[in-house]
């Protein structure tokens, strides 16, 4: 039995689980001591300028750390705010946990703050101090148990500084692997296969993961697609990357050649809702048995990733006719489909010049919109991580605090925001953020004064321009009365030259770059199809 106060016994397990900073935006009652408590143990918190960004900045630290992220809000509005995060969190398997004062003791901001996140939670409750350090050890596991993802709690000012019982008990073990059958099964597929896919997906970002993902191929001897989430599990220049996998078109190629298609560590919502007009099996390699993807698997291996794999290699599986021409060949293919051409930037030109005046290896965060098409195709990624996006839920207003998110944790990697000025708009705010703790963030803003994926979609659809467009903004402008170095790049400016200052100024920097937006029709017809 141990005995504490109840903030401190989170502060207690967020030290034991490697918690380094805690995000979010106080509101009196109990997130003071919990903050005072957590800066005592030395980690530090990270007063964001809007709960919402504080989530995607804890749930990122998260997967960036693979120990549970902390965000914390009061009650009422503070604990709704933090939604749009925890919906990430939940849809994209990220290791969160979300701390919501109160709920309120009258009826003054007074909602049911569990059910609120029901939906979009792996788990809600309330801490309070009877069996308090059994009930956080608990909580904080269960974000890091697979599948990882949410957990709210509810804690209270009284019950945060009254004294605190429980045990963290013994840890729960890893769940079993597939049977020996069903491993058994599969190699016989494999076995059967001249033309196997793999494909990875979110889950194999984690651990000793990435290099079984890697023995896997090599195995196969396959070509390897990477979900949004997955970039780099597979460095992108890797011989054996046929690129990324969206359900789109531009990859029918590759997908269609195939004869057996492995998914490792892919979860349903990294399928676009569209019909798999494809006729090779499919065997599903994930951790757990959550609900099925879009299509029925010919198999499916439930169970820790790795240990799988492992089972399947002894079985020493494997006729693979792939030669390397060919999947060269695939990736040429996804590659030039994506290739735009203008007399003007364009998220194309401008994600190259990124690329081209990095002084070496750096995280892109993107966010949703058109740009993300080209952003997600020319960045580099030879790290799992290397290239942080919101896929599951496609949340505008993530690329500006995931990269401060990298930037804290990684502060040796150079971090670039890469997002459409609709949504740096919407966490503008967060420079400050960036530029109070030293985040060596570059913030790129690809500005046209639109919304242009939804407007490209508006277009397909014959309808009028109507409620996608918005007043131009000097980004530049903002940025410098916040004390930020800021580049604005018009049209027949130089984007790599830009980029080169942003990268040696070393500090948070802004790039306005005016963009046409016009190639994204065809772009985005090239890839869906």
């Amino acid at each position: 039995m141990t005995q504490t106060t109840l903030a401190m016994a989170l502060a207690q397990g967020f030290q034991r689980h490697g918690v380094k900073r805690i995000f979010g935006v106080p509101g009196g009652g109990s997130a003071l001591p919990i903050i005072d408590a957590s800066k005592e143990l030395g980690i530090e918190f990270i007063l964001a300028r809007s709960e919402s960004a504080a989530a995607i900045m804890a749930a990122v630290t998260g997967e960036l750390s693979g120990t549970p992220g902390v965000a914390l809000a009061c009650a009422g509005p503070g604990a709704a705010s933090l939604t749009n995060g925890a919906a990430y969190a939940k849809l994209e398997q990220a290791p969160l946990l979300l701390l919501t004062d109160g709920p309120a003791s009258t009826l003054h901001q007074r909602y049911d703050q569990n059910a609120l996140y029901a939906p979009i939670t792996k788990h809600q409750g309330r801490l309070t101090p009877e069996y308090g350090v059994t009930d956080v050890e608990e909580a904080l596991s269960l974000t890091c148990r697979a599948p990882m993802g949410p957990v709210q709690m509810n804690i209270n000012a009284a019950g945060a500084v009254a004294p605190a019982t429980g045990n963290i008990g013994v840890p729960r073990g890893d769940d079993p692997p597939p049977s020996d059958e069903t491993i058994a099964a599969a190699a016989a597929l494999i076995e059967k296969s001249r033309r196997p896919l793999l494909l990875v997906g979110l889950e194999a970002r984690y651990g000793a993961a990435p290099d079984w993902a890697l023995r896997l191929a090599e195995a196969l001897n396959c070509p390897v697609m990477a979900t949004y989430k997955a970039k780099g599990v597979l460095p992108d220049r890797h011989p054996r990357m046929a690129g990324m996998f969206t359900g789109a078109a531009s990859e029918f190629q590759a997908i269609d050649a195939a004869d057996l298609i492995l998914t490792f560590g892919v979860d349903p919502v990294e399928f676009i809702a569209a019909p798999w007009l494809h006729d090779a099996p499919i065997v599903e390699i994930r951790t757990a048995d959550l609900p099925r993807m879009l299509l029925q698997p010919a198999l499916r291996l439930i169970g820790p990733i790795c240990a799988t794999a492992e089972a399947l290699l002894a079985n020493d599986a494997g006729n693979s006719d792939w030669t390397s021409e060919a999947i060269e060949g695939l990736t040429k293919t996804i590659t030039d489909r994506v290739a735009v051409s203008s007399n003007s930037h364009t998220a194309h030109s401008v994600t190259r010049a990124i690329v081209e005046a990095a002084p070496g290896r750096i995280r892109a965060s993107v966010d949703a919109g058109a740009h993300m098409i080209s952003a997600m195709s020319l960045i580099d990624a030879d790290l799992p991580f290397g290239a942080l996006k919101s896929n599951g839920l496609s949340t505008m207003g993530y690329a500006l605090p995931a990269a401060i998110a990298s930037a804290l944790h990684d502060p040796e990697i150079p971090a670039v925001a890469i997002t459409g000025d609709g949504g740096l708009m919407m966490c503008l705010a967060e420079l400050t953020t960036a530029a109070e703790h030293g985040c060596g963030v570059i913030t790129v803003v690809l500005n046209d004064s639109a919304l242009s994926l939804i407007d490209v979609k508006q277009q397909v659809q014959k309808l009028d321009r109507t409620g996608v467009t918005f007043a131009p903004v000097d980004f530049a402008a903002i940025a410098q009365a916040m004390d930020i170095a800021a580049w604005k790049v018009g049209p027949g400016d130089d984007m790599t030259e830009a980029m080169r200052s942003a990268y040696a100024h070393g500090g948070p920097a802004l790039i306005d770059v005016t963009i046409d937006a016009s190639v994204y029709k065809e772009q985005v017809a090239a890839l869906r199809g």
